[in-house]
């Protein structure tokens, strides 16, 4: 079982929530970029590192032992 606290949850939460914007304020930055296509690299980029910390916070929580009771 994982040992996640309620506040160490919220913690990720934000901390991901401000990574997210981070991006998200970053790209809107380049103004004369904004209508150009997303460039794909920079779309993995962002997908991977989300996808790293969400994958933490899975393995903090203890989502494997949930998967071994179905």
């Amino acid at each position: 079982m994982g040992k996640l606290t309620e506040a160490e949850f919220a913690q990720q939460c934000a901390f991901i929530a401000k990574n997210a914007a981070d991006w998200a304020s970053s790209i809107l930055e380049i103004g004369e970029a904004l209508n150009d296509p997303a460039r794909l690299t920079t779309v993995c980029r962002f997908t991977d590192e989300m996808r790293q910390r969400l994958d933490h916070l899975d393995r903090k929580a203890g989502r494997a032992a949930l998967r071994e009771r179905e």
